[in-house]
């Protein structure tokens, strides 16, 4: 009896443990479908695998060292979206790592875009928002840096950086004009590479069509021009013009 009771139970965990994976193949295969179809309207190229090197590029960044932290175990860059702008590559790609707490694991896929162009000069820096318990943080932490000219774009971001005069000098009065209107989660930028996610969530088709083209839109605004890092002006960016050029790109 005992012996039977042991065969159903191993039974049992066999089909559950079996279930649980198809579902996730039969997820992942319809996520892949998803985002393959958004890189045609995107006028991307697109990639299952990391063919790029991404994983390695940005393992630096404190999202990509986070599980490393954790785990010793490296994440992985999947569904991999491309534009190239400029001088400047444009991705967009879901990134998935495990989180554990000791008792259980949990597997978190969340989208991220990430722009790489060797002609910038960014400041590192980290922007996130400024939630109600980071301001009473600030108390104590006097690592954000506010802009009083601008207490909108101080009100709504918690900016911190290496270097507070080349952050000042970057976040200028256009890009915060551009933040404050299209505000992405987090930012993070680091020499030649400007880095876009929201934490621990993998964007739907139509969310990451917008994020992308927003995200896009903020590469235009570091486009390098004459040899120095300047930021367009953001009568350049008018609602009417940024259809026009993706009109050009679908031409």
């Amino acid at each position: 009896m005992e012996i039977m009771t042991t065969l159903v139970f191993a039974g049992l965990t066999v089909a559950l443990v079996s279930g649980l994976l198809w579902r996730r193949h039969a997820l992942d295969k319809a996520r892949r479908q998803t985002l393959e179809g958004l890189a045609g309207r995107l006028n991307s190229t697109f990639s299952e695998a990391d063919n790029f090197g991404l994983l390695a590029q940005l393992r630096d960044f404190d999202l990509f060292s986070r599980e490393r932290r954790w785990l010793g175990r490296k994440g992985k860059i999947r569904n991999v979206l491309r534009r190239q702008f400029g001088k400047t590559q444009v991705f967009m790609f879901d990134y998935t790592y495990v989180v554990s707490t000791g008792k259980s694991s949990k597997r978190i896929t969340q989208t991220v875009c990430f722009a790489d162009n060797k002609d910038w000069y960014l400041p590192n820096f980290k922007l996130k928002p400024e939630t109600w318990w980071r301001k009473a943080l600030a108390m104590f932490d006097k690592s954000d840096i506010n802009f009083p000219d601008s207490p909108d774009f101080s009100d709504k971001f918690w900016l911190t950086g290496e270097f507070e005069s080349l952050v000042r000098k970057t976040f200028n009065p256009e890009l915060q004009e551009f933040l404050i209107e299209r505000p992405p989660v987090h930012l993070e930028g680091n020499n030649y590479y400007l880095l876009a996610y929201k934490p621990r969530k993998a964007l739907q088709a139509d969310e990451a069509h917008v994020f992308f083209e927003h995200f896009c839109q903020l590469v235009e605004l570091l486009q390098k021009k004459e040899g120095q890092l300047e930021l367009l002006n953001l009568a350049e960016l008018q609602p009417e013009k940024v259809e026009l050029r993706r009109d050009d790109q679908s031409a």
